[in-house]
C-alpha cells in the first residue's frame, strides 16, 4: 500500500488517466506543454476529475485552515481548482491575474516568465501578516510560482505551504523554487513529457505509478 494514497486511490487513478491520455503542443519557447482535460478542458472536464484534483491537493499536507489564513493561486489554468479548493478549505482566496490592462488599487504587479509566455501578474487580495497556502494545477519551469512567492513576501505575507496537482519531472521547477525561495513544493502526480511530446504519468505522491497496480 502506498501512503498516503489509501482512500485516494480512485482520485489518483482518475488524474493519472487524464495525463496518460493527454496530448501536447510545442510552445514558442521550444518546449512541450500538455493539453488535457483538467487544465485545458479538452475534452470538457468531468466533475469527478475536478473533485479528484482538489482531493489530491487537500491530502498533500495538514488541514489548510490549521496552517494558513488564505489560499493563493493564479487564474491562467488554476482558477477553477483554486475556487473549489478554497471552498473546501474554508479559507479566503487571493488570486493572481495575467496581463490586466489597467491598474487595480492595492494590487501588486510583478513580471512573469514561464514555459509558454512572458507576461505580468496582478496579484489581488494579499495583506501584511497573511499566511498563504499556494496552490496550482501544474509545476513546470516554476516562473509563475516564484513570481507569486516573491509578490507575497514583498507584501509582508508568508507562504507557509505550496501544493500542486501535477509536477512535470525533469523541468527543474522544484529545484528552482527551492533555490530561489527555500520552499519545498508538494506534488500529487509526477509526469514526464518526452522529446517527442509524449505525456505519461509516472509517479503518485513521489512513488512509482507501477506500485499502484499492486494496491
Amino acid at each position: 500500500m502506498i501512503e498516503p494514497i489509501g482512500h485516494l486511490l480512485e482520485s489518483v487513478q482518475l488524474i493519472v488517466g487524464v495525463y496518460d491520455s493527454a496530448s501536447s503542443v510545442k510552445t514558442g519557447k521550444g518546449k512541450f506543454t500538455t493539453v488535457n482535460e483538467l487544465t485545458d478542458q479538452v475534452p470538457a472536464v468531468r466533475p469527478e476529475v475536478l473533485r479528484a484534483a482538489v482531493e489530491v491537493l487537500m491530502s498533500l499536507g495538514p488541514r489548510p485552515d490549521s496552517i494558513a489564513t488564505k489560499v493563493l493561486s493564479e487564474e491562467d489554468k488554476g482558477a477553477v481548482l483554486a475556487g473549489l479548493f478554497s471552498t473546501q478549505a474554508r479559507l479566503p482566496l487571493a488570486m493572481a491575474r495575467h496581463n490586466v490592462p489597467y491598474e487595480i488599487p492595492g494590487s501588486l504587479v510583478v513580471p512573469l516568465s514561464m514555459e509558454y509566455m512572458n507576461a505580468h501578474l496582478t496579484v489581488n487580495g494579499i495583506r501584511p501578516g497573511d499566511r498563504l497556502l499556494l496552490i496550482d494545477d501544474t509545476l513546470a519551469s516554476c516562473g509563475t510560482m516564484i513570481a507569486l512567492i516573491n509578490a507575497a513576501r514583498s507584501a509582508g505575507a508568508d507562504v507557509v505551504d505550496v501544493r500542486v496537482v501535477v509536477e512535470k519531472l525533469r523541468y527543474g521547477g522544484r529545484e528552482a523554487v527551492f533555490r530561489e525561495t527555500g520552499l519545498i513544493v508538494k506534488a500529487g502526480i509526477g509526469i514526464t513529457v518526452s522529446d517527442e511530446g509524449q505525456v505519461k504519468a509516472v509517479q503518485a505522491f513521489g512513488r512509482p505509478i507501477a506500485e499502484l497496480e499492486a494496491v
